[in-house]
């Protein structure tokens, strides 16, 4: 193969296959294979270590330290310990109940998505009453032309009037937002949720720390953030959140003198823990509490609905289907300690939510239950009735306690009841009648229409997205298959058949790949460099200028973790290195046929498919400045790609 001596790729590829002797090759080859099994095991043993016990945070000797003692500069200044102590006038008997509702992605244009908002904001708040609503990220969308990421004032403004002028906040209801990955885009300061949020208002520029309400015995519920959006929020790669060590440790101490008062307490963040990064054991910090209420992964496309779990450090995980598509929003109660939540869609009338549900024996074959109820109807409710099933029973008229609160006295006869009488078969075959003052009454059944007291099974999808560690997966998906690919063609160069395990076609494919030495270079280069090289260099938040690795993100004098370039690592692996690499070795197998194959057009036409399907985000990048989708990275490799394509 003639090779142009004036290229400077070909010179590199020739100065390079002159210093790599054939013993310099079998040590490269050792070499590879090692460092590929090492990044392996310390992934896997990076998911799976060890972490301290549960109760050692509250002792740590690190309390004691300061964030200061760190010694980053890179995190804006720690926040004020902000404290509030609120009493929520509508609660009663050790009840109280929140408002939770997620990625809202308010944005021009999409007036009937802003009006419903408003509408939520002023007629269902106010019927609902809670002690305080949790809107836990996206407040914004930050998107122009649907790729490029950056604040926009004028989303911004619309959430503040769709907040301010039609809510009494902080007085009648508590409005608790925290910043979610769509808020911060290529921002510094975070200037932009500072102006508009509401929680901030607190202290001008600062955000609570935690939130206080006391129900109505006197009995203090603790609301803590969990922020871990990125601090400076860069332009692209912030999927995944952080949460560094002077955060963690102002969390943990937060979440410790609420343990010691015993408090009830409540996390809320927009990030779910699967896809945080931080080098402690979040969610053993988070199993002392109650609940974590968060966000950020939109039911995962409506496969993972719905998307809660129970981790077995006992740590209860609640992710909320978006608002922006989905309109929905989550009603959650504190009854004497036990939580009960009910997620409802916008406009659903009347709501009714079983906080608690008390078991007492009666007699030898009767059994009675204590029942308490939330509710909620935009009608005024003239009579709320219960009863078990169609067959047991009759209707029991519920008494009114305050407010929305009703409870109602049920006795069951265990003799007429089989196989037994259990508090969830008593929960699932309750109905619930509930009458208007203007004359219609609406029938509920708990156990297929309702919910909030008898949960419905989480998706088994949504309980694989909330247990794994997703930046910790995407890696191990990458390295795998860039390791698999590269020991391939290793393989095929040193004639290391492996027939049993590898089809005899494709180590001829490999080695005849692998012997074209330009080739072999090249593809190396397309496999290793987005392992090795800068993804991009330029302005990555504001007017600081950095460079993206991925190991690692330098802004300025700031560094932010490798991690949170895994999942683009992931996506670039299988729209662009994997079909490249499957597509070159089919192509090289076809020329080693001794007739032409019709199928080689078909391989053809899949590669300008994958190359035109990399056009859109170069060309974002190109005409508009996005890193959406690793424009710069993708124009790299595809040149690679097409170069290696006309070489054989």
């Amino acid at each position: 193969m003639q090779i142009d001596a004036a290229s400077p790729c070909n010179k590199m590829v020739r100065f390079w296959l002159r210093v790599l002797t054939p013993r310099g090759r079998r040590i490269y080859l050792v070499l590879a294979s090692g460092l590929f099994l090492l990044s392996i095991s310390l992934l896997v043993a990076r998911s799976w270590k060890l972490k301290s016990p549960a109760g050692n945070f509250l002792h740590h000797e690190e309390l004691q330290r300061t964030a200061d003692e760190i010694g980053s500069s890179f995190y804006y200044e720690p926040r004020k310990d902000t404290e509030k102590v609120f009493s929520h006038k509508e609660s009663k008997g050790g009840l109280t109940w929140f408002v939770q509702v997620s990625d809202i992605h308010l944005r021009l244009g999409a007036e009937e998505e802003v009006q419903q908002f408003r509408e939520f904001v002023e007629d269902a708040v106010t019927i609902l009453k809670p002690a305080a609503v949790l809107v836990t990220g996206d407040l914004t969308n930050s998107k122009t032309y649907g790729v490029k990421l950056k604040e926009i004032p004028q989303e911004w403004a619309i959430y503040k009037h769709s907040v301010r002028d039609r809510l009494n906040v902080n007085v009648s209801t508590l409005w608790l937002d925290i910043a979610g990955n769509h808020d911060n885009f290529d921002e510094v300061n975070h200037s932009h949720f500072k102006s508009h949020a509401v929680q901030v208002s607190f202290e001008n520029t600062q955000t609570a720390r935690r939130i206080i309400v006391t129900d109505g015995d006197g009995r203090n519920i603790t609301l803590i953030p969990v922020d871990a959006s990125l601090k400076p929020g860069i332009r692209a790669y912030n999927f995944l959140g952080y949460l560094p060590d002077d955060e963690f440790r102002e969390l943990q101490r937060t979440a410790k003198d609420a343990y010691t008062r015993g408090d009830i307490v409540l996390f809320y963040g927009h990030y779910p823990t699967s896809t945080i990064i931080t080098s402690r054991d979040l969610r053993r910090l988070l199993s002392g509490g109650t609940a974590y209420l968060c966000g950020h992964l939109h039911t995962g496309f409506s496969l993972a609905d719905p998307m809660w779990i129970k981790h077995p450090i006992g740590l209860m995980e609640l992710e909320l289907a978006d608002w922006a598509h989905h309109h929905r929003y989550r009603i959650l109660s504190v009854d004497n300690g036990r939580v009960t939540w009910l997620d409802v869609n916008h406009s659903s009338w009347p709501v009714v939510l079983v906080s608690n549900v008390s078991c007492y024996p009666k007699g030898v074959s009767s059994v009675r239950y204590i029942v308490r109820l939330l509710v909620f109807s935009n009608e005024e409710v003239s009579a709320v009735s219960v009863r078990i099933d169609d067959n047991l029973g009759h209707w029991i008229s519920c008494k009114h306690s305050h407010g929305p609160l009703y409870t109602a006295v049920v006795d069951v006869h265990t003799d007429q009841w089989e196989p037994q009488v259990t508090e969830e078969n008593f929960v699932k075959n309750l109905q619930i009648l509930i009458g208007n003052t203007s004359g219609s009454k609406t029938l509920l059944r708990i156990g297929t229409e309702g919910a909030g007291f008898a949960q419905p099974h989480p998706s088994r999808i949504g309980t694989i997205m909330l247990t794994i560690n997703l930046h910790d997966a995407f890696m191990i998906i990458y390295v795998t298959g860039v390791g698999l690919c590269a020991v391939l063609l290793l393989l095929g160069k040193y004639q290391v058949f492996c027939q049993p395990v590898i089809p005899k076609k494709l180590m001829c494919a490999a080695s005849g790949l692998a012997h074209n030495h330009v080739v072999f270079v090249h593809l190396l280069i397309f496999l290793f460099y987005p392992l090795i090289g800068p993804w991009y260099i330029g302005r990555l938040a504001g007017d600081k200028y950095g460079v993206v690795f991925m190991w690692g993100i330098f802004v300025d004098s700031s560094a932010l973790p490798g991690e949170l370039t895994y999942p683009d690592a992931f996506f670039l692996w299988i729209t662009l290195q994997l079909p490249v690499f499957i597509l070159v070795m089919m192509k090289k197998g076809i020329s080693l046929e001794s007739a032409r194959h019709r199928c080689g057009c078909w391989v053809t036409f899949c590669m300008m498919l994958i190359v035109l399907l990399q056009l859109p985000s170069i060309l974002s990048w190109v005409f508009l400045d996005s890193l959406l989708l690793n424009g710069p990275l993708r124009l790299g490799l595809t040149s690679i790609a097409v170069s290696l394509w006309k070489r054989f």
